[in-house]
């Protein structure tokens, strides 16, 4: 009895484990080249085995750096923090994987974007960056105007709040008014960057979503080195991981402002 018991916990638990790095959102690599590929590889190893520890040791955001003088290697990795640290590891083991799959051991730079976690790695320091390219990535054009009301609302509590909050981190929903459905959203920044680098961040991004928004899309994700901002219409995380936004909403909501150049993406594109 006791090992049927056990044997249900695990499934149970099993069922709900997904470190969400089914689709690769975006990647991209440099084009410059290494002066040393052996130094560069060794060092670039030994950086992404330092930032698997730092996950495995219940890190949500990790960074690393090897010196030489042929190759240097600046690295990072973020998850999200609704992810347990099994599913947080796994998603950089994934894209460990994909990040050395597309970029050549001859390149100075590379990252990779999932919906669990994203890596990047380059031959000079980036951690303060909050301003670089960004890319708009929507999917399923049926939004109603409820819907898309609710979007709005969301996306500016959490664009308020997370700067705010310790870590630059929030997740929130929102019943959609009339309709029997629901927005989830999770708004992300880099830990690196200073609380007013996280507000432009996620100001730009909030004009992705509202490119996305435009299309009448129901699920839309900003995708920036520096910030991570994304809605749905199905959840992608459980109910006892929102945050509590009220304490970081005294200036209350903010309206969209207009909509900054982005490219859209289905799939993913050069760095």
């Amino acid at each position: 009895m006791l090992f049927i018991v056990v044997w249900w916990m695990v499934a149970i638990m099993g069922a709900f484990s997904d470190p969400q790095a089914n689709r690769l959102i975006h990647s991209g690599c440099s084009t410059v080249k290494v002066d040393s590929v052996t130094e560069s590889t060794k060092n670039l190893n030994a950086t992404l085995l330092d930032l698997r520890a730092q996950l495995n040791s219940s890190k949500y955001f990790a960074t690393a750096a090897q010196a030489g003088d042929a190759g240097q290697v600046f690295a990072m990795v973020q998850c999200r923090k609704y992810l347990s640290t099994a599913d947080c590891v796994a998603c950089f083991d994934i894209a460990a994987k994909q990040i050395r799959r597309n970029c050549s051991a001859d390149v100075t730079g590379g990252r990779v974007y999932y919906d669990g976690c994203f890596l990047r790695y380059e031959n000079t320091g980036f951690y303060d960056q909050n301003q670089d390219s960004h890319y708009g990535d929507c999917r399923n054009q049926t939004a109603s105007p409820a819907y898309q009301a609710s979007v709005k609302s969301l996306s500016s509590d959490l664009q308020i709040a997370s700067p705010k909050i310790p870590g630059f981190f929030a997740t929130s929903k929102k019943e959609v008014v009339g309709e029997n459905s629901v927005v989830y959203g999770v708004a992300q920044c880099i830990e690196t960057i200073s609380k007013a680098g996280c507000q432009d961040c996620l100001t730009v991004a909030r004009d992705d979503l509202q490119t996305c928004l435009s299309g009448a899309n129901t699920d839309g994700r900003s995708i920036n080195p520096a910030c991570f901002f994304r809605y749905s219409d199905t959840p992608f995380f459980a109910d006892n991981q929102t945050t509590d936004l009220k304490p970081f909403l005294r200036n209350g909501n903010l309206s969209f402002s207009r909509t900054s150049s982005v490219l859209l993406v289905s799939s993913h594109s050069a760095l």
